[in-house]
């Protein structure tokens, strides 16, 4: 299991058994440092729903925040959502490899971390601490948002009602819609 490629296969492959060695291996893809293995064992742990990833799942998290997540380069032309005409992407000169990589994940390993999170059903006050701040943090992707929002829906905690009151307000439509859904489902 020496390629990104191997690893994330590892991940897909084994991410509804249940023993313990694909686990351990799993939960240390989450530490790899190419972020798509770690994107690809964020969603392999979510699928297993096995509550002793949590605490890996949340040091996941805590590292990718001092990452330069959400810089966004201006982008040439322009289109709607799902559109195939093509754009340039044009970053400042100077612009790192490191900060390039930040930009092209813009989120997404927070966003499976968040649905893996939810999907697990663990309700720790760390995890609700992180997801409440992704539901709201207007520095955050939408995505990011949307998916914590989902998330806070799955865990179903009183404690999140506030949270995602204020988030049924976000002006993006995804967050919008989650949180109101996520609302509906806890006072259910």
């Amino acid at each position: 299991m020496n390629s990104v490629f191997d690893k994330m296969e590892f991940c897909v492959e084994h991410s509804s058994s249940q023993d313990e060695r694909s686990l351990d291996k799993i939960i240390s893809c989450l530490c790899d440092q190419n972020w798509r293995v770690r994107y690809a064992a964020a969603i392999a742990l979510g699928d297993r729903r096995d509550p002793k990833s949590v605490d890996a799942l949340l040091k996941a998290l805590k590292k990718e925040n001092q990452e330069p997540l959400f810089s966004q380069p201006a982008l040439e032309g322009g289109a709607h959502a799902g559109s195939n005409i093509p754009f340039t992407v044009i970053f400042p000169e100077g612009t790192t490899e490191h900060t390039k990589e930040a930009w092209r994940r813009r989120g997404r390993l927070i966003q499976a971390v968040c649905l893996a999170l939810g999907g697990i059903g663990a309700t720790s006050p760390a995890v609700l601490e992180m997801l409440h701040r992704y539901a709201t943090d207007q520095k955050c992707d939408y995505g990011v948002r949307a998916a914590a929002c989902k998330a806070l829906g799955q865990l179903a905690s009183p404690e999140s009602l506030p949270i995602l009151q204020k988030a049924v307000g976000d002006e993006e439509w995804c967050t919008s819609c989650e949180a109101k859904k996520a609302l509906k489902k806890i006072s259910e």
